[in-house]
């Protein structure tokens, strides 16, 4: 079979997303060809950087316009008519990708993607089969096309929230969840020793994962000092994802027992203007403004405590499930692929800033589902983290509700479906 994914660098998710299915995919069929193509960046470098960009800068510095945006485009209005416009005259300059590849199908992991794809098979009269997986716990209309096949949603909710709310027919919704890795779903209960001997921890004592790339240095940093003043007794791993600078202020926090040091951290950079927002998304795009305030982004960070607990950091890991399987509890934030690595883990969630738009929606599920919580600011969060872990009873109920709202296999049974997908099409030829 000749899969062509088309996925987008918009948040990690789609990647993952699109990278699970092809390993899944490329084990089990020797002789598939299966391709990942960053649909942004091959129809224009300038779409990839507006879209691109324009996410990761609302997202992380204006979060309720973000919001005000991803709400305004789920619904007719000149902005859902904005992108819908912007999808046309970018969807023609996949076809040249699509007669090169020759695919039997397509999967698109990006609603721009989705969009793109099902306007250019009525444009084209594409007969290939079109799989749109949906990446968050409720969809968005961007996803939805008159030509999509078929839409792989990550819950059962999801799937009758297509239906109901887009009017979907429903033999076009397959509730298979999002792909995942295949080691997501099952715990060796020999690698979990290791590893928890690795770190040099106790088998005795609950164990919270921390996942705090997508966190401010100040932030994450404070959050651990209220969670170390915590009286229980229990071991934290963090793992920074590739944010140097939080990785390097953790490692002073844990390697020194000065009183005070040195971070960089613009996040508090623009905290006193009342404009902070433009502030910030105008610093995001400025490498000369960014270059006159370097000296300003050195921060004195003072310890509140001298207390600890034994910690162990890490910055990028390929392996995040075997720390997962360890781990009774993880503070995150809810994007899409994390809530469905830690569902097929059975791991509770306290959920983090999230952001208005599809992180707040995965939060409300969640939290509906009684497979996490959403985590207060400050000493409130931390307090919150200690009734869990004091309660053995709730935490045994949420990985429980976790493992209930998990979708079992869903690669192997995502690429079963293409295949049907293929045959059936193979078979009207």
């Amino acid at each position: 079979m000749n899969v062509l994914i088309l996925s987008a660098s918009t948040g990690g998710g789609h990647n993952r997303a699109s990278n699970a299915l092809k390993s899944y995919i490329t084990s089990h069929d020797k002789n598939a060809r299966v391709d990942i193509i960053d649909t942004l960046k091959y129809c224009s470098s300038f779409l990839d950087k507006t879209v691109t960009l324009g996410y990761k800068t609302l997202a992380k510095n204006a979060p309720e316009l973000y919001g005000t945006f991803y709400k305004t485009s789920d619904k007719e209005s000149p902005i859902s008519e904005l992108v819908n416009t912007v999808t046309s005259q970018f969807a023609k300059k996949l076809l040249p990708l699509v007669k090169e590849y020759n695919p039997d199908i397509v999967v698109t992991c990006h609603p721009f993607a989705s969009s793109m794809m099902s306007l250019l098979k009525e444009s084209h009269n594409l007969e290939l089969p079109v799989v749109s997986i949906i990446t968050d716990y409720m969809p968005h209309r961007a996803y939805i096309g008159d030509n999509i096949d078929a839409y792989i949603t990550a819950s059962d909710d999801t799937a009758n929230n297509l239906c109901d709310k887009y009017r979907v027919d429903s033999s076009r919704i397959y509730p298979l969840g999002m792909p995942i890795f295949q080691s997501f779903y099952h715990c060796d209960e020999n690698r979990a020793i290791e590893t928890m001997d690795r770190l040099g921890f106790s088998h005795d004592k609950p164990t919270v994962l921390i996942m705090a790339g997508s966190f401010g240095v100040t932030d994450i940093l404070k959050i651990y000092e209220h969670l170390v003043e915590l009286d229980i007794d229990y071991q934290i791993i963090v793992i920074t994802g590739k944010n140097q600078k939080l990785y390097d202020a953790f490692e002073k926090m844990l390697g020194s027992n000065e009183k005070e040091f040195e971070t960089h951290d613009y996040s508090q950079l623009f905290s006193g203007l009342s404009d902070v927002n433009i502030a910030r998304m105008i610093y995001e795009h400025s490498e000369q403004l960014r270059h006159e305030l370097s000296s300003k982004l050195t921060k004195t960070f003072r310890r509140s405590t001298d207390k600890t607990k034994p910690t162990k950091l890490f910055y990028f890991v390929d392996n995040v499930e075997d720390y997962m399987h360890i781990s009774d509890l993880i503070i995150t934030k809810p994007g899409g692929l994390t809530t469905s690595e830690s569902l097929a883990c059975g791991l509770p969630m306290a959920v983090f800033k999230a952001f208005p738009g599809q992180e707040a929606q995965n939060a409300d599920f969640l939290t509906e589902k009684q497979a996490a919580i959403v985590l207060e600011k400050g000493e409130k969060g931390a307090q919150q983290i200690k009734e869990l872990l004091s309660d053995p009873q709730k935490l045994k109920l949420m990985k429980e509700n976790c493992r209930g709202c998990a979708k079992v296999n869903s690669s192997e049974h995502i690429y079963n479906l293409m295949k049907d997908l293929v045959k059936t099409k193979n078979t009207q030829d």
